[in-house]
Order: C-alpha cells, then structure tokens, then sequence
C-alpha cells in the first residue's frame, strides 16, 4: 500500500513538471513567432574587415563587418544595424547590396540583418502607409 502511495505521488510530481516544462517551451515559442518584429528593406552603407576576432556569438573567428542602413516601414529613420560575418561564409556583402532587415516594432533600433535580395520593391515605407505626424 505504501508502495503504491509512493509511486503515485512520484508519477503526480512527474507529470506536473511536464506541465511546466511545456509551458515554458510554449511561451519561448511564442515569443520567438511574435507579430512585434517587421521587416524591411535596408542598403549596406559599408563592409569593412577581414578582422581577427569574436563573431557576435562569441566564437574566434576571421570576420567581415557589414553595416545596413533602413527606415522602418513607417518611415521613421534612418537607422543603422551592423553585424559579424564569417569571412568563410557563403553570403558576402558588396556596398550598396540590397538586404532584409527584421526590426522589433516597439524599438525600431533593434534590428538584425536578415538576409540579402536582389528584388525589394522600395526602400522604406510603404506608399499606401502614412507617414508619421510631427
């Protein structure tokens, strides 16, 4: 009888820490496919490098230097993003290139190259998106 008291309270605190682990994976996941992040398109200003030194990950690496600058779709702006490349890498950056710049909503400068185009209708907003008032 104890036996049986035991491993049910056992198997009770399992299944309740699964509760609460899945919770915390949901809401990661949440967060992670939030609606408050936009993209637009950006222009590399510069490309400096190669350096000797950390990516933004941390790790030792030889790396290239890209800086975007974007407006945000509702033509706030401009703002600036740069970030580490891999000199290896299969991506390489020219001036001028046209890229995808993802930015958080409700902090426009936080924003994170995405990924280069060749095809982006326009760079900043939207014509159908009114601009801000002052």
């Amino acid at each position: 009888m104890l036996t049986i008291v035991v491993l049910g309270g056992f198997g009770l605190v399992l299944l309740v820490t699964a509760c609460i682990v899945a919770e915390v994976v949901a809401g990661s996941r949440r967060r992670a496919n939030s609606t408050d992040e936009e993209k637009t398109a950006g222009r590399v200003l510069r490309v400096r490098g190669p350096f000797h030194g950390r990516l933004d990950d941390g790790s030792q690496a030889v790396y290239t230097e890209v800086t975007v600058e974007y407006y945000t779709r509702r033509g706030e702006g401009p703002f600036q993003v740069s970030r580490k490349l891999p000199a290896t890498g299969r991506v390489t950056y020219a001036k001028d290139d046209r890229v995808i710049v993802a930015y958080d909503v409700r902090t426009p400068r936080k924003g994170r190259i995405a990924g280069r185009v060749s095809h982006w209708p326009q760079l900043g907003p939207r014509t159908g998106d009114p601009l801000p008032q002052a």
